[in-house]
């Protein structure tokens, strides 16, 4: 556990994962001294891959050090907040929310959850000097040793560890704060998994260059413009938007086309729809009932604005998508059905022949000015609308503010809070049913909220895994002043309050609207000494379950294992002792284990055929030596019984 960690950490190097990748995958490439054969490896690559030793790549002070501390793993554990979790909206949840810094949290996610999520999105520090983003407090270490660990002088090992101190703005200070996350955020990602990141001209080029290292050139989908704010106050040029850039785990497992049909208000348009045409007949009587009912909704129709008509066959909107656009088209004539006169074509002729157009007009799909001056369009019925993301996209940023302001009784208790609006224009895009999404930068869990609303109006089951710093709030801010006193409170408590509010707006909702929260804990000095002390040949014991608790120690176990932060364990009565098995794990984690309860495992292993894990882990301090030995001699013994039983004996401290 945290003390075989913390043994391994000492050994970690900055290329650690990189190497550890080239042993699995090319082992024939390593001599028997640890050399790395670079020759041989080329020669693996020859056939795919042309080999250039020109190009140019990302370089910054701490960059080593960045890698370093992404391959480190993390002593922290994982405390369920148990009383939460156990609420009637939370216990079957699927939805996760960790309490944490994100380098320690998406260590532990990367041990279940790598190569599952199909989406990331974070909006992280922008590193405009007014921001504030802080490294791990534990990394500590002293200029002499991280000379050593990267093989650098002790100056520059010094200007790397001011880089990490709150408060510092430099491009380099904020590349070896980002850069450990992204790269450990890419082995999340399933292989058709997307980010997307927001940022603002202060460090877009810096992170393009990053992504392209860490997730390749050729697996950049594109970059979209927001334009979300008026710049009153300019200087040369008057800024008005930032930016979300997207890149790919795989681009060619990519749907090459992104179209979706969920609209927020598209059911609900589709529902008058439906009213109307089973109440009128009348065509002329339908158009003037539904045009009094768009009046009242066209300020809340956004991008369907223009779907202001409906006949027999739905609500329609004019498109003019008979152009041939950019090369010429088909001439003919088409007739105004009034005037008798051949409407105006496109300038570039149409883009059907004259056969298909015959087809429309005859079908009604063709829509006609008041006169031939105008060149007709093509009905668009809204049941057949696909959107598409756009690269530009332009939404008023402020509005995430007054959301905010309305779940928490008009008091400001975020500052800056992105609006759900703008992470509902690209996720129906790239998330299908049952996908999750990250942001391990959650702020006021703006995209949890996202997620919620979509999910209910969708009817799919979209999943969030949020993560953010417990960082204290501003004294006397609002967020303090309403009884905050960490920013991951104002998460949680948002997340909460919009859930009750989609659940009055929507009753019958079935989507999951609560969420399980755990804690990530780093042991104290007085802990690690404990562990540091323990003799497992004493009788005695320090008592170090009491001090994590078995739900903590459980919960870290399962999600080391990959069950994730949603496993069912089951718990099993050996006689007075209580194990916990899930699939394919026994854990015994409490002190006080007998011979007669070691042989109640051992006769159940031996004799119950539904009851068969292949791996028994103790926690290594509630177990002295002979009751350890006791039950691993009698483990072993179960491969020359009937059931040929052979278990992993996994002893961890």
């Amino acid at each position: 556990m945290i003390k075989d960690i913390i043994e391994s950490n000492e050994a970690v190097t900055a290329n650690a994962r990189e190497i550890a990748a080239l042993k699995e995958h090319f082992p024939s490439c390593f001599h028997s001294d640890g050399s790395f054969d670079i020759e041989r490896f080329k020669e693996f690559l020859s056939d795919k891959v042309d080999v250039t030793s020109e190009g140019y790549e990302l370089k910054f002070l701490g960059k080593n050090y960045a890698r370093l501390l992404a391959s480190e793993d993390t002593t922290t554990v994982i405390q369920p907040d148990e009383e939460h979790n156990s609420k009637p909206e939370n216990v079957n949840s699927e939805n996760i929310y960790i309490s944490a810094d994100n380098l320690d949290a998406l260590k532990h996610l990367l041990k279940s959850y790598a190569g599952a999520v199909k989406c990331i999105y974070i909006d992280p520090p922008y590193n405009t000097g007014k921001d504030d983003f802080a490294y791990n407090d534990k990394f500590d270490f002293s200029i002499e040793e991280l000379s050593e660990k990267l093989s650098i002088n002790e100056e520059q090992a010094e200007r790397i560890l001011d880089l990490t101190k709150r408060g510092s703005a430099s491009h380099s200070a904020w590349l070896m704060f980002m850069y450990p996350r992204l790269l450990l955020a890419r082995d999340l990602l399933s292989k058709d998994g997307v980010i997307f990141i927001s940022i603002d001209e202060n460090e877009v080029t810096n992170l393009r260059l990053t992504c392209d290292e860490l997730y390749g050139e050729d697996n950049y989908i594109g970059t979209i413009v927001w334009k979300n704010v008026t710049d009153n106050n300019p200087t040369n040029i008057a800024t008005e938007h930032e930016y979300i850039l997207c890149y790919s785990k795989n681009k060619e497992r990519v749907s090459p086309i992104w179209k979706t049909s969920i609209v927020d208000i598209k059911d609900k348009v589709l529902q008058k729809e439906a009213e109307l045409l089973s109440e009128i007949e009348d065509e002329e009587m339908l158009q003037e009932q539904y045009t009094l009912w768009y009046s009242t909704v066209k300020s809340q129709l956004g991008k369907l604005d223009g779907y202001k008509f409906i006949d027999r066959n739905g609500v329609y909107a004019g498109s003019r998508s008979v152009h041939n656009p950019g090369k010429n088209g088909y001439f003919y004539d088409v007739i105004h059905p009034i005037t008798g006169k051949p409407c105006t074509p496109p300038l570039m002729g149409y883009r059907f022949p004259e056969e298909t157009m015959k087809k429309m007009i005859a079908d009604g799909r063709i829509l006609y000015g008041d006169d031939e001056n105008k060149i007709i369009e093509i009905k668009q019925y809204l049941h057949d609308y696909e959107d598409k993301l756009a690269s530009v996209i332009e939404l008023d940023g402020r509005s995430g503010a007054n959301i905010i302001r309305q779940l928490f009784d008009n008091k400001n208790v975020f500052k800056n809070p992105k609006t759900p609006a703008i992470l509902k224009e690209f996720i129906p895009f790239v998330m299908n049913d049952d996908d999750i999404i990250v942001d391990f930068f959650a702020g006021s869990s703006t995209t949890a909220q996202a997620i919620m609303e979509l999910s209910t109006v969708s009817k799919n089951n979209y999943k969030y895994i949020l993560i953010q710093l417990p960082e204290p709030t501003k004294k006397d801010s609002e967020a303090s002043l309403f009884g905050f006193s960490t920013i991951d409170q104002v998460g949680q408590e948002r997340i909460i309050r919009a859930a009750k509010k989609i659940k009055e707006d929507h009753p019958d909702t079935t989507a999951d609207l609560g969420f399980k929260h755990y804690t990530l804990v780093e042991p104290s000095k007085d802990t690690l000494d404990k562990m540091e002390t323990f003799n497992p040949e004493m009788i005695t014991f320090n008592n170090l379950v009491n001090e994590f608790g078995v739900p903590t120690v459980l919960t870290t176990w399962l999600v080391r294992d990959g069950y994730g932060f949603n496993a069912k364990c089951k718990e099993i009565d050996f006689n007075g002792y209580t194990g916990y098995w899930c699939d394919k794990h026994l854990y015994l984690i409490n002190e006080g284990i007998t011979q007669e309860q070691i042989a109640e495992i051992v006769e159940k292993l031996e004799n119950d055929t539904t009851f068969n894990p292949e791996n028994i882990v103790l926690f290594g301090y509630s177990f002295n030596w002979a009751r350890t030995e006791e039950l691993n001699i009698n483990i072993k013994r179960l491969k020359d019984t009937d059931r040929n039983l052979r278990i992993n004996f996994d002893v961890r401290y």
